[in-house]
């Protein structure tokens, strides 16, 4: 039996999980009036195997259905199943998901901006997203999803890294995401004050530059003793104490350059592929700024060990193919930038490849052989530093920065060019 599963007596509503709840998302998923079903059982199980490192927990929600066809005198026993996302003070982040405003951020995006982009899209019948049945913030915070799984949907292996065609087809998707919030903007003006800034933000300084101070050290002594050049060793130095911050400025809005939505965390988990299309998930740090930052941490976290590098260029070039397809399609009136200008956007922010080659991908890196634990990440006790010395001298991480080192170093990423 799955111990993570729990069956909840739908006589006894115990905050979200109770069948009323979801009276209302089985009549919009079934297109059906509330009072031609009854509810039979309800199962709540986690979605997701650990906790440590989300901002969410995610539970599987099954319901059995007694459908009344009236007219025939008859009914049927129906399954369906939802995702349910649920804010929680278990989880990473505590006081900084809120800080972050990460709920109300995603809450908006499904509600309003993705069925805005989908209807710019609407004669190609683009989707970005999973449905989403319900969203509801008092008493408790959860959003009710579609459980993509039934659709043939999936996540790939985040460790292995995806292929360049599975790179180049996640970046045709982002390019269209992108393109809509263009148009939207054009339409709408302004996004929201939540979105004015995502992970790395000026009013988080406080809260995440102590953070980086370990983490940054350890990595660098990392790279000391697999015997980099003294030249990137001495290139780096400069950040000590200042990760968090440089990445905040260099993320700045800067209105007189092209800007997008960004969705804020492209990565494998975040990706749910079918044979046909892909779907983007997790919309809690979307920001409006400069494409560069979907278009590195995506490249940099999800592409596999030789495409990351080799096809570097070539992916940001088809990204921009079809940014350049996908504004004029929807007739966007912002001028597009040109391939050169995104290169330089790019060549602008590349100091965000170092900052997520210590942190993200080194974790990514890590899966599932060594346990997320945020605590350890950037504690200044010995466990932390035994804990990011696994996490440094793992042999994917040797690997993967014996190729992206030299690709940063010849790139000009490890230069800070907003200092």
């Amino acid at each position: 039996m799955n111990t993570d599963c729990e069956i909840t007596p739908i006589t006894k509503p115990v905050d979200w999980r109770s069948a009323d709840f979801f009276r209302d998302v089985v009549s919009s998923d079934l297109q059906i009036s509330p009072n031609d079903f009854t509810m039979l059982d309800m199962r709540v199980a986690n979605a997701t195997e650990k906790t440590a490192g989300y901002m969410s927990l995610m539970h599987r929600v099954t319901l059995q259905v007694q459908v009344h066809d009236n007219g025939a005198n008859e009914s049927q026993t129906k399954q369906v199943n939802y995702i349910v996302k649920e804010k929680s003070e278990k989880v990473f982040g505590g006081e900084v998901v809120d800080m972050m405003r990460a709920f109300p951020k995603e809450m908006d995006v499904y509600s309003t901006l993705l069925p805005a982009f989908e209807e710019l899209w609407k004669d190609e019948n683009v989707q970005f997203g999973p449905r989403v049945f319900k969203v509801t913030s008092d008493p408790f915070t959860v959003i009710v999803m579609e459980d993509l799984k039934l659709t043939g949907y999936q996540m790939k292996e985040c460790n292995a890294g995806l292929s360049q065609q599975d790179c180049e087809n996640v970046l045709e998707k982002l390019a269209k995401f992108h393109a809509a919030s263009v148009v939207y903007y054009e339409q709408n003006g302004s996004y929201p004050d939540d979105f004015k800034e995502g992970m790395f933000s000026d009013g988080l300084t406080a809260e995440f530059e102590q953070y980086y101070v370990p983490l940054f050290d350890s990595y660098l002594q990392a790279l000391e003793e697999l015997g980099y050049p003294a030249e990137i060793i001495e290139s780096l130095k400069p950040m000590r104490g200042k990760v968090y911050s440089k990445t905040s400025k260099l993320f700045k809005l800067d209105p007189t350059k092209f800007n997008v939505l960004n969705h804020g965390d492209v990565w494998v988990n975040n990706i749910q592929f079918s044979h046909r299309d892909l779907l983007l998930l997790d919309y809690q740090i979307s920001f409006y700024g400069s494409p560069s930052f979907d278009l590195l941490y995506f490249i940099v976290n999800s592409a596999s060990l030789a495409v990351r590098t080799e096809k570097f260029d070539h992916l940001i070039d088809h990204y921009h193919q079809h940014l350049v397809e996908g504004m004029q399609r929807l007739h966007a009136k912002t001028p597009i930038p040109t391939r050169r200008e995104l290169h330089e956007d790019i060549q602008a922010h590349g100091l965000l490849v170092c900052v997520l080659s210590m942190e993200a991908l080194a974790m990514m890196l890590a899966m599932p052989d060594l346990e997320l634990k945020m605590d350890l990440l950037g504690s200044m006790d010995q466990d932390g530093v035994e804990y990011r010395k696994q996490l440094f001298t793992n042999v994917r991480f040797v690997k993967t920065i014996e190729k992206l080192m030299p690709f940063m170093w010849e790139k000009g990423f490890l230069v800070d060019k907003k200092e």
